[in-house]
């Protein structure tokens, strides 16, 4: 049996032009994620750019204005894809920095077909349910991705950053354009992200990569700098962080929260919360990857060493993260 989906979304935006017409969808299977329930031949009516009731069995009519039949049929909220790259496309062409394969299909040839294509990326993204995307790094041709499908009847609503900040370059990536872009210093940083906010990116990403070559402190201040211009701009920042050490980098912000809250100022303190949380989150999130990769080594014992040793730093930057909240929870209970 075929079940087709029939998105909210998908009629909030017809009603637009239909000067706040009164529309009723009669019959379909109502989903609400929110709280699990689903409703079997409910009617959904919509005023305007609003739901303005959803109800189960027979209603008056008169109350319902246009009707839509939607037996069958199953309404929900769109989904959101909260992590897109549009310059990739999935097939085995498109990261030549992983697996080569330029002598079977140029590079270039790759992007300009993934170029050409982006009315069908949208159109299948409508077709899955999917209403929403943030793509989270990519060239800064990605501003014309959203400006097209700004521009597109059937297409998500789409949210960009622009080129990653990172410690690394990816050089097989560029072709003129940069997905990644190595910075060096702090001053780089701020004068990038001016660059980007010219664009006003949803989001500045950060590809914050460490190894032997690059030791966790010797981005750090790039990074700093990186969200400090992009808050002064009014623009959210991600930080893609995988490693064990930015695990124990993200205990050490914890530990700072921590102390702030306690003896800083006490304008500063809820600020020092979000610190801690935000750490904690860090360190579970490069727990969680350090866990999956370790799945490939050889050396099993090596291997559960090292997740053992995330999972304990996680479970540290949690305990900071309570203990500064508890600290937050006193300051503004008294």
């Amino acid at each position: 049996m075929n079940l087709r989906i029939t998105l909210v979304i998908a009629f909030l935006s017809f009603t637009a032009t239909l000067h706040a017409e009164r529309i009723s969808l009669v019959g379909a299977t109502v989903i609400n994620p929110a709280d699990g329930k689903v409703l079997p031949n409910a009617t959904v009516t919509i005023n305007g750019d609003k739901i303005e009731r959803v109800a189960i069995g027979k209603q008056d009519a008169a109350a319902l204005g246009k009707q839509i039949s939607c037996p069958g049929k199953f309404i929900l909220p769109g989904y959101i894809d909260t992590h897109v790259h549009f310059f990739q496309s999935a097939d085995l062409f498109t990261r030549p920095d992983g697996t080569d394969l330029n002598a079977v299909r140029p590079y270039k040839d790759e992007v300009a077909w993934i170029k050409s294509h982006l009315d069908d990326v949208f159109a299948r993204y409508i077709r899955c349910g999917i209403t929403s995307v943030v793509d989270v790094g990519g060239p800064m041709w990605n501003f014309e991705v959203r400006k097209k499908a700004n521009a597109t009847a059937k297409a998500p609503r789409v949210a960009v950053a622009g080129p990653l900040i990172s410690s690394v370059s990816r050089e097989k990536l560029d072709l003129g354009d940069p997905p990644i872009v190595k910075i060096d210093t702090p001053d780089q940083a701020r004068d990038f992200v001016r660059k980007l906010a010219e664009q006003k990116p949803d989001l500045v990403k950060i590809w914050y990569i460490v190894d032997k070559d690059h030791p966790v402190e010797s981005f750090r201040p790039i990074v700093r700098a990186t969200i400090e211009e992009s808050h002064a701009h009014k623009t959210r920042v991600a930080v893609h962080a995988t490693e064990l050490e930015t695990a124990r980098a993200a205990v050490e912000v914890a530990q700072l929260a921590a102390l702030v809250a306690e003896k800083g100022n006490t304008n500063a303190v809820t600020d020092a919360g979000v610190a801690a949380l935000l750490a904690a989150a860090a360190a579970k999130g490069a727990a969680y990857n350090v866990r999956v990769n370790v799945q490939a080594l050889e050396d099993r014992s090596k291997g559960q060493s090292l997740a053992r040793d995330a999972e304990q730093l996680a479970k540290r930057a949690g305990e900071l993260a309570d203990r500064t909240s508890s600290i937050v929870e006193r300051a503004l209970s008294s």
